[in-house]
């Protein structure tokens, strides 16, 4: 029979308990906390030719056999697209893409037209075999990236509660769209086609400051991170996401927006005139058949007052109609800046004639008053003479009588379109200057961006 020591089993199990609760704790903060993922940010894209250096030292690797090519330090490198694919200056031809590792505290340069660009992170050169180009690469963490994105994207001058949210956003938005152009070669773009990014050239302590007081913060919507688009100035509401894409987003609500006012955005107000002969010259290389406009209605949305759909009526009563974002696209997003507008058709008259001139009002004034004073001048008038000055007068007034009876004779001018809008972009998400203006009410990141994307939650995700 064997004889248990209940003291020692109870100390035994509660050590084993303790040690499996820190065991699980610990993994499952690991888990929850997650890892801060990298990113291949397509820099330069359909290049000819690719020059790569660093402020030190930097190695070459062929990633398809895992080879070293070189050793380089602070020297130019040259790259060019080959039939073959990469075509390395004084080192040969490679059919994989190559990789440019800074080594310590180097950082990778871009050289394009003279121009020094600086990257943190690594760099891939990929040939595109369909297009015969070269695809600059810059692999880099999320974090870093940030600090390239938010000076492109927003001022550092503005509060630093606004640029916290831009920063979130912009993380989030990262996160959402990673994988958009994996089949090329890359996750996200460097222009607005993703986010605006520039490098180490674009940095700001500022901004700096403001993603690493955020790290790993994301917006969720049931869990998920959202697409956390954002735009310049909603110019007073903004956009349903369903509006200028098509697809509904529960947290990409359109809401009244009247911060932008407190801070005077560039493009709060803006105006656009367009003539008739223009605007069908545009529609006809659209595939619009119409030969003129007398009229242009506007689908709008009641809440928001956008403009969903535009209708171009033409003179036998047709009407084209056309969704807001491909008509911005038509005529150009730097002209029609927003959905946000009205349109005027305006027809103008050009006067030909006139009835009298002031010139020829003041010289009948003038004759009338010299006949006077000539009477005055002479008291004696031979029969003879005034005869005369009747017969004078007579046609003087049959002249003015003709003058007067002259008509006005007006000509239509071309018909006219006047544009007038407010704010600046496609308007869904957060109003960047509609932050700044929360933000100089006292508004917390967290405020703003639980105005702008409805019903999320702020976590942090590593």
């Amino acid at each position: 029979m064997i004889k248990l020591n209940i003291g020692k089993v109870n100390k035994f199990f509660l050590f084993l308990g303790i040690s499996m609760f820190c065991i699980f704790t610990f993994t499952n903060n690991t888990l929850t906390a997650g890892k801060a993922p990298s990113l291949r940010v397509g820099i330069f894209l359909n290049q000819n030719e690719v020059n790569v250096s660093g402020d030190g030292s930097f190695e070459i690797y062929n990633l398809k056999s895992n080879k070293l090519i070189s050793k380089e330090n602070n020297r130019i490198v040259k790259m060019i697209s080959h039939p073959k694919g990469i075509k390395i200056l004084e080192k040969g031809v490679y059919s994989g893409p190559v990789k440019v590792i800074p080594v310590g505290t180097t950082q990778i340069m871009v050289i394009v037209n003279g121009q020094k660009y600086r990257y943190r992170g690594n760099i891939e050169v990929i040939y595109d075999s369909v297009c015969k180009k070269l695809n600059v690469i810059n692999v880099i963490g999320i974090e870093d990236y940030l600090y390239g994105v938010l000076k492109k994207e927003i001022s550092p001058k503005w509060p630093g509660e606004t640029l916290k949210a831009q920063a979130i956003a912009a993380r989030t938005f990262a996160i959402f769209n990673m994988n958009k152009y994996i089949e090329k070669g890359y996750d996200l773009d460097a222009s607005t086609n993703s986010q605006a990014y520039g490098g180490v050239n674009h940095e700001d302590p500022l901004t700096n400051k403001a993603v690493n007081a955020t790290k790993g913060k994301i917006m969720v919507y049931n869990g998920k991170a959202i697409n956390a688009v954002y735009h310049s100035d909603s110019g007073g509401y903004t956009a349903n996401s369903e509006d200028v894409w098509g697809s509904y987003l529960p947290y990409l609500r359109g809401v009244k927006s009247t911060f932008e006012e407190l801070v005077s955005p560039t493009h709060h107000k803006w105006d656009y005139i367009i003539s008739e002969r223009d605007l069908v010259k545009k529609l006809k290389k659209k595939g619009y058949d119409m030969n003129s406009i007398i009229d242009v209605e506007l689908v709008k949305d009641e809440k928001t007052g956008r403009v969903s759909k535009l209708g171009f009526v033409s003179n036998n009563n047709e009407t084209d109609y056309m969704e807001a974002k491909e008509f911005r696209n038509l005529i150009g997003f730097e002209v029609i800046r927003s959905t946000l507008f009205n349109f005027e058709a305006v027809r103008k008259k050009s006067v030909q004639k006139t009835e009298q001139t002031v010139r020829e009002i003041n010289k009948n004034s003038e004759q009338d008053q010299s006949v006077i004073e000539i009477l005055e001048q002479k008291k004696d008038w031979t029969i003879r003479e005034l005869l005369d000055l009747m017969k004078e007068r007579k046609k003087e007034k049959e002249k003015e009588k003709i003058e007067n009876n002259k008509q006005t004779i007006y000509t239509q001018l071309p018909l006219i379109f006047k544009i007038s809008g407010m704010g600046n972009g496609h308007g869904v998400g957060m109003s960047q200057w509609g932050a700044y203006g929360m933000a100089l009410q006292g508004s917390s990141y967290q405020d703003i961006l639980n105005h702008y994307y409805q019903g999320i939650d702020i976590i942090k995700k590593y």
